[in-house]
């Protein structure tokens, strides 16, 4: 059963010699309770970074939905409008959305959605005449990050729908490379960060082609490392209340604290608190999680169905 923060910070007291606190964060705190409340925050922080936790890995589904059709106006008086828009603007949202549509440019996206039938793109069509009733689709193409996400797991972005990883991340040069060079596609779903609307998680090519809901993957390391009391599910970044617990290793968080609150009293032996405290989070990490068998002698060729003898597509056709 994982301690309570309370406890922690009562448990790093005992072990200091200090008197223990009643509570941490009640406004009747004492200074030195509130003061290793705060740094046990500190040393959460410090800790979570120091790993790629296991406890901290978690998945997040997307589900990509088929382009929105509708018909359009395209005007030279104000090229970067879409007017008149059929049947109305419902469901789409600036930033992000990509716009595909004749005369319109293949990376133009929603800039803003001004009305219930106009929205402004990020780049001007280039029809020399009006075209009215033009038909346009809009492609979902960027979609926020879960909630407490802090990085992504490398080499988990998979497409469930078609079977297929995901290649990327593109750096930025290579996205505008696809999006602004002469070979704007390909064969495969490429993946991108990129801010700032809420740290967006951006595909390429958008998904005008679909016709049934895309499903695509991706792990990621969460900054929530607090479970808070009586619910299951509800996570959080720091202690806000007595009886919030931790993710982690409670034992870690309580040298933590200590070595962390030796240190900015100003004792000069806080030093062998924090060797001692590295010393055990590198034994917790060195042990988080499964490891895979290291082998020296040369490995057998796979004898059955893998990604190594199998190709992308056309199966069982010839390659």
């Amino acid at each position: 059963m994982p301690r309570t923060i309370l406890e922690m910070v009562r448990t790093a007291q005992a072990e200091l010699g200090l008197p223990q606190s009643a509570t941490v964060f009640d406004v009747n705190a004492d200074a030195t309770g509130a003061q290793m409340a705060a740094l046990a925050n500190r040393a959460l922080d410090e800790l979570r970074r120091m790993n790629r936790w296991t406890a901290m890995q978690f998945e997040f589904n997307i589900v990509v939905t088929p382009s929105i059709e509708v018909t359009g106006d395209l005007l030279t008086a104000s090229p970067s409008t879409i007017a008149n828009i059929s049947p109305n603007t419902t469901g789409l949202v600036a930033n992000y959305f990509q716009i595909s549509g004749s005369s319109i440019p293949v990376s133009a996206r929603i800039l803003s959605v001004d009305d219930a039938t106009t929205v402004t793109m990020t780049m001007e069509h280039t029809s020399p005449d009006d075209i009215i009733g033009a038909e346009i689709k809009f492609g979902q193409d960027t979609y926020a990050m879960p909630s407490g996400f802090d990085y992504l797991n490398n080499q988990t972005m998979w497409d469930r729908t078609n079977r297929w990883n995901l290649q990327g991340p593109d750096s930025p040069q290579t996205d505008q490379w696809r999006r602004s060079g002469i070979v704007a596609t390909g064969i495969r779903r490429n993946f991108r960060q990129i801010g700032p609307y809420a740290n967006t998680f951006r595909i390429w090519p958008a998904p005008m082609e679909i016709v049934t809901p895309l499903q695509l993957v991706f792990e990621y390391l969460s900054i929530n490392a607090v479970a808070v009391e009586g619910s299951p599910t509800e996570f959080a970044q720091y202690f806000t209340a007595d009886t919030d617990t931790c993710l982690l290793d409670d034992n870690a968080l309580i040298m933590g604290i200590k070595w962390m609150f030796w240190e900015i009293k100003g004792f000069g032996s806080y030093a062998a608190l924090q060797n001692r405290w590295v010393d055990y989070v590198d034994r917790l990490a060195a042990r988080d999680g499964a490891a895979p068998t290291l082998r020296l002698n040369k490995r057998k060729s796979p004898i059955l169905i893998s990604p190594a003898n199998i190709q992308d597509g056309n199966y069982p056709g010839s390659v």
